[in-house]
């Protein structure tokens, strides 16, 4: 063992030096390789001296034109260069990497499919020179990815102790039923939120401590005392739940903000005219410092709120 680290610390000595044979080596030249390396000529040949000392035998033939690979020379060489072709490779992707400006925005399932996803097209139009990723999650209480920009997310508004963050309300929780036109045309009138129970209700499969309303606090904070509908469909994803609802298969929760553009084009109305808001909100927040194409994402969502 103590040979081993003795053999270490040596090649951790002459790392730059096998950098430097090894450009050489490409080129066959120790101008070309001192050129490459920003180096002098006699500086670089006294790194190959130094690993020829190291290695204990000649590592090039020195010709007129340019210096020819010894059989030592061969044998180090094919040991070696692709190693360090792909340590440079990485060290290329790694800087590549760090010099593209990226915006990673996390959020849920409904602000995504239902406001980011519709606007990214403009989005992608305002900030072409930025790698836009989209994280989302569904989970209640689950954090959103740590390494994101910005986080917009339903919940409570922030309080003053969130120093760190940056934050701002997008829209409050507003909640009303809503249907297609052609299931209200065959079941309605509608004029009470009770004679919704008789109807097949789109439940959002959630754990109870989900931060956005359901069907039991809707009806609750109504003043209608909760009870099992006559009919209830529960879908896992609010993007199935709105589907479900535009081809007429029952009454959804519809979050204003979420459901604008549907309601827009007819393909939603609502049941009855009730709604229901809670002190929730859709929130966006990002880290103080952020850099300020990050600042400039979340200032362009704020406006198109």
């Amino acid at each position: 063992m103590p040979g081993i680290n003795n053999l270490d610390s040596k090649m951790h000595t002459h790392i730059t030096e096998l950098h430097a044979f090894n450009i050489a080596s490409r080129h066959g030249s120790l101008t070309k390789a001192a050129q490459q390396l920003n180096l002098t000529q006699p500086a670089l040949s006294q790194k190959i001296k130094r690993l020829e000392s190291f290695v204990g035998e000649p590592l090039f033939l020195r010709q007129n034109r340019g210096v020819k690979l010894t059989q030592a020379g061969e044998a180090l060489y094919t040991a070696t260069h692709q190693s360090l072709s792909d340590i440079q490779d990485i060290f290329e992707q790694l800087h590549a990497k760090k010099s593209i400006k990226r915006v990673r925005i996390s959020t849920d399932f409904a602000f995504a499919g239902h406001w980011l996803i519709p606007r990214l097209a403009k989005l992608r139009d305002n900030f072409q020179d930025l790698d836009i990723q989209v994280v989302t999650s569904q989970t209640p209480g689950a954090p959103l990815d740590i390494q994101s920009d910005l986080v917009i997310s339903l919940q409570e508004p922030v309080g003053s102790t969130e120093i760190s963050k940056k934050s701002c309300t997008l829209f409050a929780e507003e909640v009303k039923a809503i249907c297609s036109p052609e299931f209200l045309n065959k079941h309605g009138p509608i004029t009470s939120p009770k004679d919704l129970l008789t109807l097949p209700l789109l439940n959002l499969s959630a754990s109870p401590e989900a931060p956005w309303h359901n069907w039991d606090s809707w009806f609750t904070q109504l003043g209608f005392k909760a009870q099992k509908p006559k009919a209830a469909i529960s879908l896992s994803n609010y993007t199935l739940i709105l589907q479900a609802a535009i081809n007429h298969q029952g009454v959804a929760l519809g979050w204003q903000g979420l459901i604008d553009d549907y309601m827009d084009q007819g393909l939603l109305v609502s049941a009855c005219v009730e709604t229901v808001q809670s002190s929730r909100a859709y929130i966006m927040s990002l880290n103080k410092g952020a850099s300020p194409h990050v600042q400039s994402i979340y200032d362009w969502i704020l406006k198109q709120c």
